[in-house]
């Protein structure tokens, strides 16, 4: 192999350790978050990891994913990224 495909597979190990390192960080802070039906939000392990955004979501969607036997799934919409439609409806008018 020449240098720049030495090069190409270095960084691609380096990213494959990188990712599974982030996916350890996931598997470590599910376990200790609360969970509310057998369900985490994906707020609450981005809070936590400090993870950006766009990776955690492509990491939680994947199948190798290691979860506690009390999560059943994650909840992947965001209530903190686009706001709680929700709460914004029930908060009161300054008059």
């Amino acid at each position: 192999m020449d240098t720049e495909q030495t090069g190409a597979v270095q960084r691609a190990l380096d990213d494959a350790e990188m990712l599974a390192t982030y996916k350890l960080a996931i598997e470590r802070v599910i376990a200790r978050l609360p969970v509310k039906n057998g369900v985490v939000d994906i707020d609450s392990i981005w809070i936590e990891t400090s993870i950006p955004y766009d990776l955690l979501r492509a990491l939680l969607q994947r199948d190798d994913l290691k979860l506690p036997e009390n999560v059943e799934r994650i909840n992947l919409k965001s209530m903190t990224r686009k706001g709680d439609q929700r709460a914004r409806s029930k908060r009161r008018r300054r008059r």
